[in-house]
């Protein structure tokens, strides 16, 4: 039985953490891809029970998900602008806060709206440097015409989103100018652009820019964020198991694919049947292939080869070492030093977002 264990203790203090390096910018907990794995209703329950009032999700259908649990009073921001017709009948149904990045996608909104008798609140979108969704500062006509056109829409805020806080202050601001610019022509026309919003998880705990009116945080509800450095953050998420067998085996044994670890003497390996299909040593893929990108992954690499970093698992408090590569269903671990057999208990640290939906979620104390 494979089962991932959520320490609800832990995400409390994280979340008081998050609001106090917040201040007096409001606090939008992000609960996108079932709130980063650790399960969106149970983190909805937290954050509402730490008195956060704002949720954001990409999925119009995890609003309305959301509605049906019992949050009806939160505030929801879909955070993906859209035009298809369905998903947007999906936020006017949960009554979410809808996001407009493209005039094309407002007048899809207003339309349903305006079918439906009713009127949405929007934020409008900024795409300061994400390339994904949003308004390029140069549209800024397009943005107002929100605002003089379309009546069924109402314009509640306006945001951005960092492509770079993880590793870059300078870009960081630069985008955090260029969008206090478009807010600033909004106002000069004479229209009002709600709550401002720009900093993620990596922006507030790793950079020193302006929180705004509010911080969307994610990452850091796990205590998993990118920014370097001890922000006082719990890291949650440790996938569990039991050893399936034991055996020993003799003096220069090569041990998981690629022979890449060799007994260097008589050596007693347990087999846990968790592997990289259930989220452990997963790592976020690198999908740049431009020459800084590639020479970071090249130094990483090496340095990994140099330092013969280890990678440990735990049996009774005790941390266990892993031996060659993890297999997709299979660990193997050194318990020569260790008392254990088939069905003791082993977790291993893993990051829920890649943990699989199909493995259960055990919320404790």
């Amino acid at each position: 039985m494979k089962t991932l264990l959520v320490e609800k203790n832990k995400i409390r203090a994280n979340l008081e953490t998050i609001k106090a390096k917040a201040g007096k910018a409001q606090v939008i907990a992000v609960l996108k891809a079932n709130a980063y794995g650790l399960g969106l209703q149970e983190m909805a329950q937290l954050c509402r029970e730490a008195s956060i009032r704002r949720f954001a999700v990409t999925e119009p259908e995890d609003a309305v998900r959301l509605r049906d649990w019992g949050f009806g009073e939160e505030e929801i921001i879909v955070l993906r602008s859209t035009a298809n017709a369905d998903e947007i009948r999906q936020i006017l149904q949960s009554g979410a806060t809808a996001t407009v990045g493209s005039y094309d996608a407002a007048l899809a909104l207003n339309g349903l709206a305006e079918s439906e008798g009713m009127v949405c609140d929007v934020h409008i979108k900024v795409d300061t440097g994400m390339g994904r969704y949003g308004f390029l500062p140069t549209e800024i006509d397009r943005i107002l015409s929100v605002y003089r056109y379309l009546t069924n829409l109402n314009v509640t805020g306006t945001y951005t989103h960092y492509a770079n806080a993880f590793k870059s202050v300078k870009k960081t601001q630069l985008q955090l100018d260029a969008f206090l610019s478009v807010v600033e022509k909004i106002r000069a026309a004479g229209f009002e652009p709600g709550m401002l919003h720009a900093s993620n998880s990596e922006a507030m705990f790793g950079c020193k820019t302006d929180n705004l009116d509010a911080v969307r945080i994610g990452s850091a509800l796990g205590g998993r964020v990118i920014a370097k450095g001890d922000h006082g953050l719990q890291r949650t998420g440790r996938l569990q198991s039991e050893i399936s067998e034991v055996r020993w085996l003799p003096t220069g044994c090569p041990v998981g694919y690629g022979s890449a670890f060799v007994t260097k003497h008589p050596t007693r390996v347990a087999i846990v049947p968790v592997g990289s299909a259930d989220g452990y040593m997963v790592e976020k893929a690198r999908s740049g292939f431009g020459f800084k990108e590639c020479f970071r992954a090249a130094c990483s690499a090496m340095l990994s080869f140099f330092r013969r970093r280890k990678y440990y698992v735990t049996i009774n408090g005790k941390r266990v070492p892993v031996i060659g590569h993890v297999g997709v269903n299979h660990t193997a671990i050194d318990v020569t030093d260790v008392e254990c057999a088939p069905g003791t208990v082993v977790q291993l640290d893993a990051a829920p977002l890649f943990v699989p939906a199909s493995i259960p979620r055990q919320y404790i104390d």
